[in-house]
């Protein structure tokens, strides 16, 4: 697991460093730690996914932790954030950027093996919920907590997320297969929709995160029941 430090005290950094060394050798463990000494470095050419945790000091120079983890979440929603800090208060206002947890300095072992165990299990429950998206000769990786719904048109596929909109040529049939298992409900030859995302169904009418979709004549039944299903904890 990729994690990434941004420490600008050579000390602190080199706590947690050995800290994560020893971890790996009492837990069999493997916590590959990369160290930033300022937020710019760690912000530059960053990719979503690239690191699964990151420790993030607040007190920095130039972009401070919160800024530069308000900036993150713009390109990657899914690292998990833990903001490591003297001043706990500070730390506090962690639920802007929708950090997981902090660490007051100076860190003691006993805290960093019962953050970094939490923030693991958050990781990887994260990622098991990240899919690949085909485009072209490349690809996009999306967490299914971010798809809204997925709406075909002809041979095009519109992926409406939290935070936009995606456009790729395909066909439903290979989404929906791709989807599996993740509680997505077809409600129509037109839409895929994300059951998380359903605040109420009237009649024929589903609104999915806000959005007002119609649900076919042919498949209303089952996708009642499909939905009821999951709800129920049986599917």
């Amino acid at each position: 697991m990729n994690i990434a430090l941004v420490e600008d005290d050579g000390c602190a950094a080199n706590t947690i460093m050995e800290y994560a060394k020893k971890y790996n050798s009492q837990y069999s463990a493997e916590l590959n730690v990369t160290r930033f000494s300022d937020a710019e470095s760690l912000l530059k050419n960053y990719r979503h996914s690239t690191y699964s945790i990151i420790f993030m000091d607040i007190d920095l120079p130039k972009i401070n932790g919160l800024e530069a983890a308000r900036q993150l979440r713009y390109v990657d929603k899914t690292v998990v954030i833990i903001f490591v800090t003297k001043m706990a208060q500070y730390a506090q206002k962690g639920y802007e950027v929708n950090a997981l947890d902090y660490m007051v300095k100076p860190v003691a072992y006993a805290d960093f093996c019962l953050k970094i165990k939490k923030a693991v299990n958050v990781a990887r429950s994260r990622e098991s919920r990240l899919v690949l998206i085909p485009s072209g000769n490349g690809f996009f990786r999306l967490s299914t907590d971010n798809i809204i719904y997925v709406e075909v048109m002809g041979h095009q596929l519109k992926y409406q997320l939290v935070d936009g909109t995606i456009e790729v040529r395909g066909t439903l049939a290979a989404v929906e297969k791709n989807l599996a298992d993740k509680g997505f409900l077809r409600c129509s030859n037109c839409y895929l929709v994300n059951s998380r995302f359903i605040n109420s169904v009237s009649g024929y009418d589903l609104d999915v995160g806000g959005y007002i979709l119609k649900i076919s004549h042919p498949r209303h039944r089952r996708f009642v029941e499909e939905l009821m299903k999951l709800y129920s904890g049986g599917g």
